[in-house]
């Protein structure tokens, strides 16, 4: 193939990504009408207002209370708002607006986040050894990222699996560049939920990155600011969020491990009969075991693989969530561009993540 041909090809399916973003993310098509834009997102706003009020998002009714008379949300029912104290600093800017503002306000944090991983995905190809200059897997990653199901399921909930997987991502790609005040920085704001970014932090406590690790902390204090001073301290604030995960979290059938859209192999054993939550700690062991046998592996891989090991054992993670797997993605790209049987593979193993048997985009070509 031809230069020309390959910027081609890719400016093509950039503006197929692009429209599949816009039409199945932001206009909705397809879309459940009970579900609208934002509808996940709508409890990061009421989070906001709530705490801006004087009351606990952690309980229900005073959740509830916050948003009462916004007739586009019309109230929640079972699932709550379960984000640590850190998630404070994303809420309070989406209350300060009105719903009408805020729910757009929020789709720009998205967008954003995927602009980010595209940057850090491209970056990543660029410096890859024999890859320097590879116009064509540009291209086709950035497309996927843009326009893949998993993205726009995200981008249309209001979901906060792009915004935390983005700074997990950041956090990781700065580290590796020793930039450690920005890798810090960014794992800081990823710990707004933890299931994403644990992994990777207990990673850098083992490379004793003590400098990423203190600006992190640093980084998740201040985010929580606002709730510490004006709620109790840290105590009473920790014990409202830890109150309002056991008073509703699991109790939410969405959110118990085999339930459908739940991921990982928690649920895939739940589902089967067995329960089994200290396979949760199987991760941190396969971490370990990972920067034990570092030196062993490419380095462009590790951070896939630390992503892996976390969908597939610390649990709270949901189908939508798998946009924390692109890396993985970037990886076999790496790997399969110029094997020809290899790449048909790969479209193979692409085709059953993004098209599982219960997805939206599967129920939307067979209606």
């Amino acid at each position: 193939m031809t230069e020309s041909f390959k910027r081609n090809f890719g400016l093509g399916i950039i503006g197929l990504s692009v429209i599949s973003l816009i039409c199945f993310g932001i206009l909705g098509i397809g879309r459940d009408i009970n579900s609208p834009l934002n509808f996940d997102g709508a409890t990061i706003y009421a989070a906001g207002r709530a705490w801006l009020m004087g009351l606990n998002p952690y309980k229900l009714a005073l959740l509830n209370q916050s948003v009462a008379g916004i007739k586009e949300i019309p109230g929640f029912e079972d699932g709550g708002f379960f984000y640590p104290p850190q998630a404070a600093i994303f809420c309070l800017f989406v209350g300060l607006f009105d719903y009408s503002v805020g729910k757009f306000v929020w789709l720009g944090f998205n967008l954003l986040s995927i602009a980010a991983i595209v940057a850090m995905t491209i970056d990543t190809i660029n410096r890859s050894p024999n890859h320097r200059g590879n116009q064509l897997g540009r291209w086709v990653m950035a497309a996927i990222i843009i326009g893949n199901p998993f993205t726009t399921h995200v981008v249309w909930m209001g979901q906060t699996s792009l915004i935390a997987f983005a700074a997990t991502m950041g956090s990781w790609f700065f580290s590796q560049r020793q930039k450690f005040v920005l890798a810090g920085i960014c794992l800081g704001l990823a710990s707004f939920k933890p299931q994403i970014c644990l992994l990777l932090g207990i990673w850098f406590l083992l490379e004793r990155n003590w400098k990423i690790l203190a600006v992190s902390l640093a980084t998740a204090i201040v985010m929580s600011a606002y709730p510490l001073v004006f709620y109790g301290g840290p105590v009473e604030t920790l014990a409202a969020w830890h109150q309002g995960i056991k008073d509703s979290y699991l109790i939410v059938t969405f959110n118990k491990p085999g339930f459908q859209d739940k991921v990982g192999m928690e649920s895939l054993l739940a589902f089967f009969g067995l329960n089994l939550p200290a396979i949760k700690i199987l991760g941190i062991i396969l971490t370990i075991l990972l920067w034990v046998f570092r030196n062993k592996i490419n380095p462009e891989d590790i951070f896939a693989v630390i992503m892996g090991i976390s969908f597939s054992f610390l649990g709270y993670t949901h189908v939508y969530d798998y946009v924390g797997l692109l890396p993985i993605l970037t990886s076999l790209w790496l790997y399969c561009y110029d094997k020809q049987k290899a790449s048909l593979s790969m479209i193979a193993l692409v085709f059953l993540l993004f098209f599982q048997e219960d997805s939206f985009w599967l129920r939307v070509f067979l209606s």
